[in-house]
C-alpha cells in the first residue's frame, strides 16, 4: 500500500477495514525509502483525506507536523534524495545513532538485533501460517513486518489477537518514537510519522479497555 491508495474511501470503510488499511499504510512507509513516484503522490495531496480524518480523531499536531514537512520537501531541489537520507539517518545506522525499527533493540535484557523478540515474531507468523517475504530481507521483528501482521489480524477479524499485537507493539514503539525525535533530520517527516503511529496505537489500546 502507498500514499496513492489513501483516499476518503477509508473513512467510509468498516472499522476493521479502516484499521487494516491504516496499519498497512504505516508498514509501507516504515519498510523502505519513498521512491520518486510515491513522493509525488504526497505532493499531489493524495494523503489529505486521511490526514483530515486523523486530525479530527485527535492527532492534529502530528498531522500538522507531517504536512509541514511535506511542504518543506516541495521546496527542496532533491526532495527524494533528502528524504531517503533522513530514512537512513533514522533507521539504518547503528543502534546509538539511529532509532532502529526492531523490537529486539528495545525489549529484553540485551537490547540488540536478533534478540528473543525476533524469534518470537517468527513463531507468531508461523502460528498464523504466514511467512517472511524473501524480497524483504529484514529481521522478523522489524516494525514494518509487525504492522503488516497487525493489518492482517484486523482484516481477518481476529480482534483479540489484534489487541494483543497492539499491546506488544506498545512495549517498544513509544521508546522507538522518542528516539526518532532526537535524530537530526532534514525534515520532520519520519519523527512525525513515528509520533502519529505511537498515538494511534495508544488510542487503540485505550479504546479496547473502554
Amino acid at each position: 500500500m502507498n500514499a496513492s491508495t489513501v483516499t476518503s474511501e477509508q473513512a467510509e470503510a468498516a472499522p476493521a477495514d479502516q484499521r487494516a488499511a491504516l496499519y498497512a499504510w504505516f508498514a509501507t512507509l516504515f519498510a523502505r525509502e519513498l521512491n520518486e513516484a510515491q513522493l509525488q503522490t504526497w505532493f499531489s495531496g493524495a494523503a489529505e483525506p486521511l490526514f483530515d480524518v486523523l486530525a479530527q480523531a485527535g492527532f492534529a499536531a502530528e498531522v500538522k507536523q507531517m504536512q509541514e514537512s511535506i511542504n518543506v520537501l516541495r521546496d527542496l531541489p532533491d526532495a527524494q534524495l533528502e528524504l531517503a537520507a533522513d530514512y537512513t539517518m533514522c533507521f539504518l545506522l547503528d543502534v546509538k545513532s539511529s532509532a532502529l525499527p526492531y523490537a529486539s533493540c528495545y525489549v529484553g535484557e540485551h537490547k540488540t538485533l536478533f534478540g528473543p523478540e525476533e524469534k518470537a515474531m517468527r513463531e507468531k507468523l508461523e502460528f498464523y501460517g504466514l511467512g517472511l517475504d524473501s524480497n524483504y530481507p529484514e529481521a522478523a521483528d522489524h516494525l514494518a513486518i509487525q504492522l503488516e501482521l497487525l493489518s492482517w489480524l484486523a482484516m481477518a477479524g481476529k480482534a483479540q489477537d489484534e489487541q494483543e499485537m497492539v499491546a506488544s507493539l506498545l512495549r517498544w514503539v513509544p521508546m522507538f518514537s522518542e528516539k526518532c525525535q532526537t535524530i537530526a533530520t532534514q525534515v520532520a517527516f519520519y519523527p512525525a510519522l513515528s509520533r502519529l503511529l505511537c498515538g494511534i496505537l495508544q488510542a487503540e489500546a485505550g479504546t479496547s479497555l473502554e
